[in-house]
């Protein structure tokens, strides 16, 4: 009998190399069909006499076996990447326990509402130049990659035999990847399954995966450890300590607006039906997880917006700001012109944008540089009111709550000040320019799953066909192959799409992952653009959505 050859390997983020898989191709093949793998006889009887004598007082008694270098954290490290950490406490079931939960319907968590415990695996690509560096101004060679990542993984060390059926840990295979809620299920299901261990045993589960902890008397003793990569949200707030005060400048402002500028820092998050904004205590774990969906608030058209947002990546909406309004931001800009720096043309702190200015081969981008005007919210009064009128508008708030979830902080707060000659700015993004977790993209179950920030371009003159500025390539969020260098440059032009606005328009766009960029600014106008960035920190906990599974 003839035996399959193949090597599995991935493409490690941190140290940008290839690895192989210390799994077998069998174990890849069932952890990726299934959501779980169990690892037979893992542990030596050492480390399983270990694991029962572990001291729950000392960070569980795991550092040596879970560590990236043990005999489970190496697994880990494979699952989850460089840089994971442990979620949580270990848990411990004793053999015989007995579970009080609803055998008709299974308290089980994972499914296609855990934004923050993904399963991933995609191909990818990496670029880079002739001498190593990574793709900018210059064409270069591209380099086919695959990355997998698991946000979440479950660690079910078996300290004693549990026969099959009778395991205290229940796991629905495959539902790592289903991309509808899952049903009530109960324990008698044929969808459901309790796997046979033996003690030494290491089950290795997704987090993603459909999973449960329900011992019902039979089963035999368990020790349950979590863990989460470095892009992952701990279950665990972060210290109290680390939370950062506001601004002198902030503190006179809104409870809303502070909670924008403090992001996972705030206790709140920000809801809104479009036309009002509330506040919601963020360890609620519903509204801190779901995305809330203004479908169920009333508003028809928002169907109609989700699709546009889900199939292009960018998001136009119309007549937000009314001509007061308008032509209050503009004269604040205006009146602060002194305070513009000129990015791309290497003058000042920070310039090193090799996007801008004057880049070779690219005529329709190249020009004189790119004056902003940074700081908004910190223009003397009034000329900050505008702005700060902006950062919490509930036509903003509404529609990023779908599109990224509540709980976001804002990020950038800069005014475009192009005038004619002004230079535009190299396509950039996109989902595989360059490949990485952070600029995944994925509609599940009517929600979006993505990294990625939202940009928030408020229009405060209006940009015809001929004007330049803002380009898209629509649908590049999901594209599967690289950016060309002859696109970067907008040499190419059959994907790019200029689009034409009005003034007091938003358009809102996925910064790290539809690619997009600007042509130099031909109008004799000036461009006046408010630009805000929203987006998460990482720094709020992870909760569960039990109500909902």
């Amino acid at each position: 009998m003839t035996v399959d050859t193949y090597n599995v390997s991935h493409w490690n983020e941190a140290t940008h190399a290839h690895e192989r898989s210390i799994l077998t191709a069998e174990q890849e093949y069932a952890f990726d069909a299934l959501g779980f793998v169990v690892l037979p006889q893992l542990l030596s009887p050492a480390e399983l006499l270990a694991c029962r004598r572990r001291d729950s007082t000392s960070s569980d008694g795991l550092d040596e076996l879970c560590g990236e270098g043990g005999t489970v954290g190496r697994y880990v490290r494979e699952l989850c990447g460089d840089g994971f950490r442990q979620d949580g406490h270990a848990r411990h079931v004793s053999a015989g326990a007995a579970g009080e939960h609803d055998e008709a319907s299974l308290p089980l968590e994972g499914g296609v509402d855990t934004l923050d415990r993904a399963y991933i695996n995609l191909t990818g690509w990496n670029g880079h130049n002739a001498d190593g560096a990574s793709l900018n101004r210059a064409g270069g060679a591209w380099e086919e990659v695959r990355i997998r990542q698991c946000q979440g993984l479950l660690v079910v060390i078996a300290l004693t035999d549990s026969a099959a059926g009778e395991c205290p840990l229940v796991v629905v295979p495959s539902s790592h990847k289903s991309g509808l809620p899952a049903p009530p299920l109960a324990s008698s299901s044929p969808f459901v399954e309790r796997p046979a261990l033996e003690a030494g045993d290491v089950l290795l589960c997704a987090a993603s995966t459909l999973h449960s902890v329900c011992p019902q008397g039979a089963g035999g003793e368990l020790l349950v450890v979590s863990f989460i990569s470095s892009s992952a949200r701990p279950q665990m707030p972060p210290d109290q300590e680390d939370r950062p005060s506001l601004p002198a400048w902030a503190e006179g402002l809104g409870e809303a607006e502070q909670a924008l500028l403090m992001g996972g820092d705030s206790r709140r998050v920000l809801l809104s039906d479009g036309t009002a904004t509330w506040l919601s205590p963020a360890d609620d774990a519903e509204v801190a997880q779901r995305a809330s969906s203004a479908l169920e608030l009333g508003h028809p058209d928002d169907a109609a917006e989700r699709w546009a947002f889900d199939t292009h990546g960018y998001l136009l909406v119309e007549g937000v700001m009314d001509d007061d309004w308008i032509d209050a931001a503009a004269a604040s800009i205006d009146a602060n012109l002194d305070r513009m720096m000129y990015r791309g043309v290497g003058v000042g702190e920070g310039d090193g944008d090799v996007t801008l200015a004057d880049i070779p081969g690219a005529p329709t981008i190249s020009g004189t540089g790119r004056p902003d005007l940074k700081g908004l919210f910190q223009l003397p009064a009034p000329h900050n009111a505008p702005f700060l009128r902006m950062l919490a508008h509930p036509a903003v708030i509404q529609r990023l709550n779908w599109m990224i979830g509540a709980g976001y902080r804002v990020t950038q707060n800069t005014a475009l000040c192009h005038v004619k000659g002004s230079s535009g700015q190299m396509l950039h993004s996109g989902n595989t320019n360059p490949t990485c977790i952070g600029k995944h993209y994925e509609m599940v179950n009517g929600r979006v799953h993505t990294r990625s920030g939202i940009n928030v371009a408020w229009q405060l003159s209006d940009v015809g066909p001929g004007d330049g500025g803002f380009v898209v390539v629509p649908g590049s969020h999901k594209s599967c192959y690289p950016l060309p260098h002859s696109v970067r440059t907008c040499n190419e032009r059959a994907p790019i799409r200029h689009v034409p606005m009005r003034r007091g328009s938003v358009v809102f766009f996925l910064g790290g992952t539809v690619c997009h960029g600007a042509y130099r600014w031909e109008s004799e106008s000036p461009r006046r653009t408010a630009l805000f960035t929203y987006g998460h920190d990482g720094r709020r906990p992870f909760a569960w959505p039990a109500s909902i599974l």
